[in-house]
């Protein structure tokens, strides 16, 4: 069995590591042979030979949804995409992303659609308060602005854009999700995820459901989707509303890689190849912390005697991007959020805002 994987970055890295105890053989497409999944696949392809890289494939998937879409239009051509090309259509445009989410009932912000950044700050005058997205190339809170009374307090977009109204939600939640071939669904436990500067910082679960798991399975049954998706929530007086959903497996279900019996990668190979999926059990309280913009030097001093493993990804060090993250588990769930935020605390220190802002105040 050999799959292909369209991105290269360490979604597909971990995806690789986990699928080789399976017995499984990779393809990565990608723009460099130097990115962390291509350099542990068993052959990289530019995306220049996408024929090469789809008909060397059994089944191909993606861990990045913005590639070329004339490499994953042919796999879909070839009957070999999972999951399908419609969930990456909607993911790449947010607009139809909304439309899809109140077509088919799925509880989600209100919202308008606006042609350019100028129409959207005119429509944002709806609502007292909004969030103005580029429906484009925006992910990690890049092309976002916050809109008050018609006044952008923060941020900016470009080109079409949906205009939000801005929920003042008690927190935010992810739930890991698959459906398989035979239609059976299933999740993971959901997590608490802690943003910081429009970035995930660290998570933790479990957390209770306020209705994600029955929400994520009609999302999945109306897209008739196979394999892993990440679903982010708005959670407001004990409801969930959706955020967006991810077709790949997602930063907030790195958690699984040491605290579950089978982790979000392995749920998704297993599907991908027609293998049982595993009925994910949390075996203890876990969570992440993300390493974002600049390796500490002393990472394992940082997480010496402490139930903590260290994933680092072998990119380049730059503001804002993911370079790394630590798994961590513990007895409780108090006893995860401080070791947590005790790792976080050795990990940035006063670097935070130098390692996450758009516009910092100071350098790292």
């Amino acid at each position: 069995m050999r799959i292909g994987i369209t991105g290269s970055g360490q979604l597909g890295w971990m995806m690789i590591l986990e699928g080789r105890k399976l017995g499984v053989e990779f393809n990565v497409a990608g723009e460099s042979p130097n990115d962390p999944a291509s350099r542990i696949a068993d052959s990289f392809f530019p995306y220049t030979r996408m024929n090469d890289f789809v008909d060397s494939s059994d089944f191909v998937t993606f861990e990045f949804e913005h590639v070329p879409g004339d490499v994953i239009q042919y796999a879909m051509d070839q009957g070999k995409l999972f999951p399908s090309m419609e969930s990456v259509v909607l993911k790449r445009d947010r607009s139809r992303e909304k439309k899809f989410f109140t077509d088919h009932g799925i509880p989600t912000a209100k919202y308008y659609v606006s042609d350019d950044f100028t129409d959207a700050i005119e429509k944002s005058k709806a609502f007292s308060k909004s969030v103005v997205k580029q429906c484009f190339n925006g992910y990690d809170g890049k092309g976002q602005a916050l809109v008050e009374n018609g006044a952008v307090l923060s941020g900016s977009a470009e080109g079409k854009c949906i205009v939000e109204e801005f929920i003042d939600y008690d927190f935010e939640a992810s739930i890991i999700c698959y459906r398989d071939r035979h239609g059976r669904v299933g999740s993971f436990l959901p997590s608490l995820n802690f943003n910081s500067f429009g970035i995930l910082l660290y998570n933790e679960s479990p957390v209770n459901d306020y209705g994600m798991r029955e929400i994520s399975e009609k999302l999945l049954s109306s897209l008739n989707y196979v394999g892993v998706m990440g679903i982010e929530f708005f959670i407001r007086n004990e409801k969930a509303m959706v955020n967006e959903f991810s077709p790949r497996v997602h930063n907030s279900g790195h958690h699984t890689l040491m605290g579950s019996s089978v982790s979000q990668f392995e749920q998704h190979v297993r599907i991908l190849s027609d293998l049982p999926t595993v009925n994910p059990v949390l075996y203890r309280p876990s969570g992440i912390v993300n390493i974002i913009g600049k390796m500490p030097t002393n990472i394992f001093d940082i997480l010496k005697g402490k139930e903590a493993k260290p994933y680092i990804y072998g990119k380049a060090e730059r503001r804002r991007r993911k370079i790394g993250h630590v798994n961590v588990t513990a007895e409780t769930i108090d006893d995860l959020h401080s070791l947590i935020v005790e790792i976080k605390e050795g990990i940035y220190g006063k670097t935070l805002e130098s390692n996450l802002s758009i516009n910092p105040h100071s350098s790292s």
